[in-house]
This record gives C-alpha cells, sequence and structure tokens, in this order.
C-alpha cells in the first residue's frame, strides 16, 4: 500500500487556452518516495507543464510532508485558501496519511501538524528538520522488521513488549506470551546482536538489545532464585533415625533366616516379638544393604526374602 498520493486536477492553460489534467502529489512520505521529498526541496513538486503548447507553470495545490526521522507532519497551505477550508482539508489528508501507515508507526506525533505557507513554506521548513534518535523500542522495532512491516517476526515483537512493559503484570504477560525469551541461549543472542548493532554505529539499537539482555537474565535469576526457594520448603522432612535393635534381635534374625516358609511364621512371631516391632523391616533393610555394599550378594538375598516373609509377601 502506497502512502504518498497524487491528485489530478483539472487546469486550463493560460497561454493556449486549452484545458488538460495534472496528477499532482498532495501527500509525500519522505522515506517511501526519496525522490519526491527532493522536488519538494527545490520547489519543482507541483510544477506543471500544458501538453498542448509546452507552457510550465506551478499548480497552487496542498501537500502534507512526511519524515518519519524527523518525527514531522508538515502541510503547505494553498495559496488565498481560508483557514476553515485548509484546515479541513489538512485534517483529511492527515487521517489518508495515518491510514496508509503501518501500525507501529501511526504515533502521537503525527497529530502535530506544521502549517507553512505553500509548496516554497514547507521547503523552507525542510532546512530545519533534523532526525530524531529512535527509542529502544522503535530502533528494535527496526532493526528486526520484515518486509512486511505489519507482520513484525515474533522475537521483535517479544524484545519491543518487554521494553514497553511498565508493571510486573506486564511482564508476566509477556513471558506468558513468548516463553522462549526465558531461554539460556536468549543471553547469548541477544549479546551478540548488541555487540552487532554497536560495531555498526547503530548505537541505539545496540543499547536496546544490552537492556532487554539484562532485563532476561535478571528475570532468570528471579525465577531461578524462587524455584530454590519453592523447592526448600516442599522437601519432605527427613525420616526419624531408626533406634538399633535390641539384644533379642540377633536371635529372632537367626530364627527368621531360618524359616523356610510362612507356615512357621506365627509360631515365629510368639517365640521371638521383636520381630513384629515395626522397626523390624527397617533393621532388615539396613542389614540387606550393608551385605550388598560389602558385596555379599547371596546372604543380602537371603534377608532381602526374609523380609518378604515377614511382610506377608512370600509363602
Amino acid at each position: 500500500m502506497s502512502i504518498s498520493f497524487n491528485q489530478a486536477y483539472d487546469l486550463v492553460c493560460p497561454t493556449c487556452n486549452r484545458p488538460f489534467t495534472a496528477d499532482t502529489w498532495v501527500i509525500v512520505d519522505a522515506e517511501e518516495r526519496p525522490d519526491l521529498a527532493l522536488a519538494v526541496r527545490e520547489i519543482t513538486l507541483h510544477d506543471t507543464v500544458c501538453p498542448h503548447c509546452g507552457q510550465t507553470g506551478m499548480l497552487s495545490a496542498p501537500l502534507l510532508y512526511h519524515d518519519r526521522t524527523a518525527r514531522a507532519v508538515v502541510f503547505g497551505v494553498p495559496r488565498d485558501m481560508p483557514e476553515a477550508e485548509w484546515r479541513e482539508l489538512a485534517q483529511g489528508l492527515l487521517w489518508m496519511l495515518i491510514g496508509a501507515l503501518p501500525r507501529p508507526q501511526q504515533l502521537p506525533y503525527l497529530g502535530e501538524v506544521q502549517a507553512e505557507d505553500g509548496l516554497a513554506g514547507v521547503a523552507a521548513a525542510l532546512g530545519q528538520l533534523r532526525p530524531v534518535p529512535l527509542s529502544a523500542i522503535d530502533a528494535i522495532g527496526d532493526a528486526l522488521g520484515s518486509d512486511d512491516p505489519d507482520e513484525l517476526p515474533p522475537l521483535a515483537e517479544a524484545i519491543m513488549e518487554l521494553l514497553d512493559a511498565k508493571s510486573s503484570a506486564d511482564l508476566d504477560r509477556v513471558l506468558n506470551a513468548y516463553p522462549f525469551l526465558l531461554d539460556a541461549a536468549m543471553d547469548e543472542g541477544l549479546a551478540g546482536l548488541a555487540e552487532a548493532a554497536t560495531d555498526q554505529g547503530e548505537f541505539e539499537i545496540g543499547q536496546a538489545f544490552e537492556r532487554a539482555r539484562i532485563v532476561l537474565t535478571q528475570l532468570r535469576q528471579t525465577l531461578d532464585r524462587a524455584a530454590a526457594q519453592q523447592a526448600a520448603t516442599t522437601q519432605p522432612t527427613p525420616a526419624e533415625p531408626v533406634a538399633p535393635p535390641p539384644a533379642s534381635w540377633s536371635a529372632a534374625r537367626r530364627a527368621l533366616l531360618a524359616l523356610e516358609d510362612s507356615a512357621g511364621l506365627a509360631d515365629l512371631l510368639a517365640a521371638h516379638p521383636v520381630l513384629a516391632e515395626s522397626s523390624a523391616d527397617s533393621w532388615l533393610a539396613e542389614d540387606e544393604q550393608s551385605l550388598r555394599d560389602t558385596g555379599d550378594l547371596g546372604q543380602a538375598q537371603l534377608v532381602a526374602e526374609a523380609r518378604a516373609l515377614l511382610r506377608g509377601e512370600r509363602g
């Protein structure tokens, strides 16, 4: 979609008195059409030539001039046009301009229109314009923008929204929308982008990338600390150490290991009540692990079978 706009005017040549039509530019976007911007500066944009006799002239037409780098909109008022009429005309052209601009470029400065006297007044005003450094957000948008300015890559949108966040709720929204921002690889990637931009003299863009990197690093550190604290508070309470077995345990253990099946378990428990205590399985588990640690796997297996028998898991 073109931003600059021309309009047809029906004219009559003052020399040969024959009618003709001239297409004249009434909206000029300097970034889109640098050739038209040059014609504005040379005050030739509204020049006309009669196709019948070659007579040249200048059309008294309006001009809305837009320079995004200078954040400026200048309106050239046609000669002898009443104020109420030219204000209404300027407003209409301004709405056309805003509607043709990509959404990210529809910024508040567009409403600050500077009125000048015709094309010559606009040309004179342009001599005073100076480029305005882009904000960090705009700079990143430009650096990572795609061919379609209405559809920035996810990384560009994510970084722009991150730097524009004003509250923790804004940050949560951005991170939920772009979870890849918290990937550890983002730190190295943004550092590389910042260095490359700085090397090319794009200091504003480099600073924006570095700021985004720092914000994300701090966020990751905060989230890691919160996760560690959460893990510490949710860790199970260590079990109380098991009391050592009583002196009667050795005889009870030998009797249990000698038991071949569950048929004699009731008599065994009656003869050695210590085997019915809640700690009996824990004593056997410690015994089994100690035997495995020393490499006595055969004896460890016997203890494991005895534990199963005691718990009723083996016939």
